[in-house]
C-alpha cells in the first residue's frame, strides 16, 4: 500500500511540475508558451515566448503540430524520498527552408536549478540555438537568463531567410510577468 501511495504522489507531483511553474511572488500560477513556426511564404522563421492566462492554462493543449511548446515538457522528473529533481532534459529540433537555405532551430528548456525544491527550483524558461548551413548564427540563448530580478526576456526571435539574420525582442521581466 506505501509504494501505491508513493506512486500516486509521485504521478501527482509530475503532472502539477509539468504543468505549471508557480510564481510565487505573486501568487499566480504561470504557463509558459513557445511557438514555433516556419513562413517559407514570408521567408522567416518566428519564436515567440509568452505566457498563458491562469484561467485558461491547465487546459492548454501544447501541439508540435501546431508548433507550441511547453519547457515543463521538456524534461524529466525523478522524485525519490529526499527531494525531486530533474534529471533529463530533451530537445526539439525543427527544420525551415527559406530563400537562403535551410535552418534549423533548437529549443530547450533554461533549468535554473535541477533541485525543484531549491533557489528557483520551481521555476524554468526556454532557450534556442539557430543552424544555417551547419552555421551557428545563433549560439544557445535563453528566453530568460534569471529566475528573478529585472534582467530582460525575449519575447520574439525573427529569423529573416533573405540577409540570414536573427533579430531578437527583449522586454523588462516586469512587464513580462
Amino acid at each position: 500500500m506505501n509504494m501505491v501511495m508513493a506512486k500516486l504522489k509521485l504521478l501527482i507531483l509530475s503532472f502539477v511540475i509539468a504543468a505549471c511553474a508557480y510564481d510565487a511572488s505573486a501568487g499566480n500560477t504561470i504557463y509558459p508558451l513557445v511557438t514555433y513556426k516556419c513562413s517559407p511564404e514570408a521567408d522567416i522563421v518566428t519564436l515567440t515566448n509568452s505566457l498563458i492566462p491562469s484561467d485558461e492554462g491547465a487546459a492548454y493543449q501544447y501541439s508540435d503540430k501546431n508548433g507550441t511548446y511547453s519547457p515543463w515538457d521538456l524534461v524529466e522528473i525523478n522524485n525519490n524520498t529526499d527531494r525531486t529533481r530533474i534529471v533529463r532534459t530533451k530537445r526539439i529540433t525543427k527544420q525551415c527552408i527559406l530563400s537562403s537555405g535551410e535552418y534549423t532551430i533548437t529549443l530547450e528548456p533554461q533549468v535554473f536549478n535541477r533541485d525543484l525544491a531549491g533557489d528557483c527550483g520551481a521555476w524554468i524558461s526556454s532557450a534556442f540555438t539557430v543552424i544555417h548551413k551547419d552555421r551557428e548564427i545563433q549560439s544557445r540563448t535563453p528566453f530568460e537568463d534569471y529566475c528573478r530580478g529585472n534582467s530582460p526576456i525575449i519575447t520574439r526571435v525573427t529569423v529573416f531567410g533573405k540577409t540570414g539574420e536573427v533579430k531578437i525582442k527583449r522586454i523588462p521581466r516586469t512587464k513580462f510577468y
